[in-house]
């Protein structure tokens, strides 16, 4: 019998988990070009709202049984945040923060759910929480610029 670890209920609490050790690197990069272009103030309020989304999120997925799919979501978003991470310090030849979690901790826990949910869902629901996931981060990218 082979068990997914990303279909154990509990796994989605490491999203906020690896969000927050995110956060706490991501701050050495606001105001740095390049880097977050916002003021730290405005990045703990985005980021506070964030984890509360999220937070909440898991707590409604779990609560009405959507998890595999907020999972999946979470995953495509992490796993599109770590990589973005990486290919910015390539692109620039420097530290990008967050590059370290990102590329860490994001990267292995987006892929890893995302292949180990990809055969437990309709291939139309686990799409639709791809691309919720790419919008996602789509958004952080556009409130990062």
């Amino acid at each position: 019998m082979r068990l997914s670890f990303a279909k154990f209920e509990g796994w989605l609490w490491f999203f906020p988990l690896a969000y927050l050790l995110h956060i706490v690197e991501e701050v050495r990069g606001v105001g740095v070009v390049p880097g977050i272009n916002v003021s730290l103030n405005v990045f703990l309020v985005l980021s506070t709202a964030v984890l509360l989304l999220m937070t909440g999120g898991i707590f409604l997925a779990q609560r009405f049984g959507f998890p595999h799919f907020m999972s999946v979501c979470l995953g495509a978003t992490v796993f599109l945040n770590g990589l973005s991470h990486v290919i910015r310090s390539l692109v620039y030849g420097a530290y990008d923060a967050g590059v370290i979690s990102g590329s860490v901790i994001f990267v292995p826990l987006g892929l890893a759910t995302l292949i180990s949910l990809r055969n437990s869902m309709r291939w139309q629901r686990y799409i639709v929480g791809l691309l919720a996931g790419v919008i996602i981060q789509g958004i952080a990218l556009v409130f990062a610029a």
